[in-house]
């Protein structure tokens, strides 16, 4: 019998809720002290706590499970398992110490490599976005349920183009100025950009970043699909889970679908010739 992921979308939506409790909480007092991992990153008090609230719900629900965490040690036994939950438990720690509200919480299971439950839980709008792949993404948000689904904009000259707010590129700025998309720019923190494609207030993501980890994207990617969109690299390429790399060199591009091909064929020269510039290769 084919599971319908409903247990694995309950447990996902309890722990990204916890979490996002636990966030709203030091949110709220203020006074977040700031570290730095070994990338460079910043990480709170906040960040470790939602971690080890999601990680005790899972593998108390789910033992048979791996799990990929930012904020854990990466076991690599986790290559060798069908299912894995990918998790950001604090995704936007930037925009969380800057106090811009937009940060969310990442709770996704990945089955053989594809993503397949993807929840999103934006803890300052208690608002949670959820989807299981082929069965529709739906958002939880001031007591009421909403079908999500993406815009319909094709033309590129109407296109909105969500940006993020704290670390946007020279290399993505000068191409967005290069194809008219400069003044569509929306900036906005973490994935609260690609839930705004999911709702259809946004048409379009473009991130230029190799920064980017399977935990930011897995969750948002089933939410978006679910919805409508796509979700590839700026290759037009499928994002792969559960990879002995997690990074995302190849960028990422998140749209409606109507308007993706339009995009790529825009903005995917100028990433190229970005990495080329930069020295690191590209066609």
């Amino acid at each position: 019998m084919v599971s319908d992921f409903r247990r694995e979308l309950e447990a996902a939506v309890v722990a990204a809720r916890q979490a996002g409790r636990i966030i709203r909480e030091h949110y709220d007092a203020g006074g977040i002290v700031v570290e730095t991992k070994p990338d460079h990153s910043p990480v709170t008090v906040a960040d470790r706590q939602a971690n080890d609230a999601i990680v005790e719900l899972l593998r108390a629900t789910f033992p048979g499970d791996a799990i990929l965490s930012e904020e854990a040690p990466d076991d690599p036994a986790r290559l060798g398992r069908a299912r894995v939950w990918i998790v950001d438990p604090l995704d936007g720690t930037r925009d969380f110490v800057a106090r811009t509200g937009d940060f969310c919480v990442h709770v996704a299971l990945a089955v053989e490599g594809v993503p397949t439950v993807g929840v999103v839980h934006q803890p300052v709008l208690d608002a949670t976005f959820q989807a299981v792949r082929g069965q529709g993404a739906v958002v939880d948000a001031g007591g009421a349920r909403t079908p999500l689904r993406v815009s319909a904009t094709v033309a590129p000259e109407q296109v909105r183009v969500g940006v993020s707010r704290l670390s946007l590129g020279a290399e993505l700025r000068q191409a967005l100025a290069g194809a008219g998309l400069e003044r569509r720019a929306v900036a906005l923190g973490a994935s609260v950009k690609q839930m705004a494609v999911a709702r259809g207030t946004l048409d379009a993501v473009v991130s230029f970043t190799a920064a980017e980890r399977e935990w930011d994207t897995c969750a948002p990617e089933v939410i978006v699909r679910e919805a409508g969109g796509s979700y590839t690299d700026l290759d037009g390429g499928a994002l792969t889970y559960n990879q002995r790399d997690t990074t995302r060199p190849r960028g990422t591009l998140v749209s409606n679908g109507a308007c993706h091909g339009g995009l790529l064929a825009l903005l995917g020269p100028a990433f190229h010739a970005s990495r080329r510039l930069a020295g690191g290769g590209g066609p």
